[in-house]
This record gives C-alpha cells, structure tokens and sequence, in this order.
C-alpha cells in the first residue's frame, strides 16, 4: 500500500509538472503573437505621424517641422546611416545562417541602385540629393563606422573560428589569395591617401586634415572589430554555453 501510494502521489507530481510546463509554453506561444500585435498598433500611428511631418514640411512648408529644400537626402544619410546599421547588426549576427540566395540578390540590388544614385547625384547633377560637394573624406565619415557596425557578423565569425581553434594549436595561415588581396587594398589605400595630399586629388578631400582627424576617423572602426565585438561574441558563447550546462543538468 505505501509504494503503491507512493509511486501515485510521485505520478500525480508528474503530471503537475508536466502540465505547469505546458502551460508556460502556451502563454508563451501565445504571448509572442499578442507583443507582435502590440507594435504593429504602435507602428502604424508612427509612421503616420512621420508622413504627415514630411507632408507638412517639404510640401506645406510648416517651418516648426525643420524641413524645407535645403533639407537633402544626404542629410538623411547622417541621420539614418548608423541607426539602420545599429538595427541590421544584431539580425545579421542572429540570422546570417538563415539568410538565402534571394537575399543576397537584394542586398546585391539595393546597393547598385545606390551606387546608380550616387553616381547620378554628382554627375546629372541631382539637386535634391546634396551629393555634390561632398568629398571622398565626408563619405568615410558617412559610412565607414555604419559599415563596420553593419558588418558585425563577419567579425563574430571571425573571432568564433579563431577561438575554436585547439590551445596549442598553431592558427591556419593566411593562404596566398587572401594576403594577396589584403597587400592590394593596403598598397591601393596608401597610394589614395598619398595623392590626395601631395597631387592633390581634391575629390579626395583629404588635404587639410590632419592625423588628429584621421584618428577621429578611424578610432571607433577599428576599435568594433578589434576589440568591441570579440569581446562581446566570447560572452556571449560563455552565457549560451552554461545556459546549455544548466539545461541539461
């Protein structure tokens, strides 16, 4: 009688368990869809309110709005460039497994409209995207920390591959091609550089600027990659690594 109620109130424990588990996981299925609909019912009012802003100041022209003629598309590009990078990097990082063929086709696509764009900005001219004038120097500027921050999850892999390597186990030298192209694109950058001073090239815009702004330039670019984000990829393997410890315990 004792090991048969035993092995009862052990079974009904299962079975509460069992349940609390399935109940968890219900109003989490359910909670996810219920968060998603929340930001949609934010998102539509938002981008209301923001085409009713545009709306109002390049064709009204409500001056409380802050924008008129002079308010270009490369002004946009100094607001939106690093924000929309900050958004990509943590998708790109999460889902780069994920990411197909037709993606890369539209990455590969988006970029040649904007070079198509760029092109055309300073050679048409096109007024209304503020291209002209600007030189190589405010392009980095632009984009190059976008660029970097964009480009995370090459970084991660990087570091990953590096960290999976055995201790004591000499790292796989770099092969012909890739030193290769890496002494092209230093000579190529030197070379840039060097004409945009002493020529001088003033597409470049570099002449004036003096080392104090090229480490301005340069300090957060080479900071991400170096040290920012390997540092930020081996925490996070350590965190998801004891997660999966403690899963299995």
């Amino acid at each position: 009688m004792q090991r048969r109620t035993g092995y009862r109130v052990g079974s009904e424990a299962v079975d509460m368990a069992n349940t609390g588990i399935r109940g968890r996981a219900s109003h989490a299925s359910t909670a996810a869809p219920r968060a998603v609909h929340a930001w949609r019912w934010l998102l539509a009012p938002g981008l209301l309110a923001f085409l009713v802003w545009l709306w109002g100041g390049y064709v009204l022209s409500w001056k409380w709005t802050g924008l008129s003629g002079s308010v270009k598309l490369w002004d946009w590009l100094q607001v939106l460039a690093l924000p929309v990078a900050l958004g990509l990097a943590p998708l790109l990082i999460d889902r780069r497994r994920h990411l197909r063929r037709v993606h890369h086709l539209s990455a590969a696509g988006g970029l040649i409209v904007f070079a198509g764009l760029v092109l055309a900005g300073y050679l048409v001219p096109l007024g209304w995207t503020g291209f002209t004038g600007n030189t190589l120097w405010d392009w980095l500027e632009l984009l190059l920390l976008p660029l970097v921050v964009a480009t995370g999850s090459l970084w991660v892999r990087l570091e990953r591959q590096r960290a999976s390597t055995e201790p004591g186990r000499p790292r796989p030298p770099l092969t012909r091609r890739r030193l290769l192209v890496l002494v092209v694109v230093a000579v190529l950058v030197v070379a840039l550089v060097l004409g945009g001073y002493l020529i001088p090239l003033s597409w470049t815009g570099f002449r004036g600027n003096t080392a104090w702004d090229w480490v301005k330039l340069m300090v957060l670019p080479l900071l991400i990659p170096l040290v920012i984000l390997p540092v930020l990829a081996r925490r996070l393997d350590r965190h998801l690594t004891s997660a999966g410890s403690s899963a299995d315990q």
